[in-house]
């Protein structure tokens, strides 16, 4: 019988468990992990060794609005530029939104403009769908 109740409480107590994870939001409930998710790109000289790029900007076509994503200013490893986090997932849609990243080399003062899918909106995190990784000046 004592056997029996502690079972039943354990799974009372996994059940209860389960429902307080459940995050409401906009778009339904959501069960997501706390992880913080955020999309980038790198930029490289011609010789393939990062730089930092002036004029970055970033761009969504599909709402035809200019994104800040923040961290422009600080970087946290040379050449590596934030285009999402999930702070600004609600700026892009579910199925992915066609984002122009644009910046300039100092050095040469050649701008380089590409295009990423990045969807967020109803999905836990933002996430790049396509786009190059790394963005290299001539």
């Amino acid at each position: 019988m004592y056997k029996k109740l502690i079972i039943l409480f354990v799974a009372a107590v996994s059940l209860g468990s389960c429902h307080k994870t459940q995050k409401k939001t906009p778009c339904g409930p959501r069960v997501c992990t706390d992880l913080f998710a955020s999309v980038g790109i790198h930029y490289a000289d011609n010789a393939g060794k990062p730089i930092a790029v002036t004029n970055f900007t970033v761009f969504d076509v599909t709402s035809n609005k200019e994104l800040h994503p923040g961290y422009v200013g600080g970087l946290l490893v040379l050449g590596y530029y934030i285009v999402a986090t999930d702070n600004n997932k609600m700026d892009y849609s579910t199925d992915g939104d066609i984002i122009k990243a644009s910046a300039t080399d100092p050095a040469t003062n050649q701008t380089k403009t590409v295009n990423l899918k990045i969807s967020g909106g109803c999905n836990c995190h933002v996430a790049k769908i396509s786009g190059p990784d790394t963005v290299k000046f001539d």
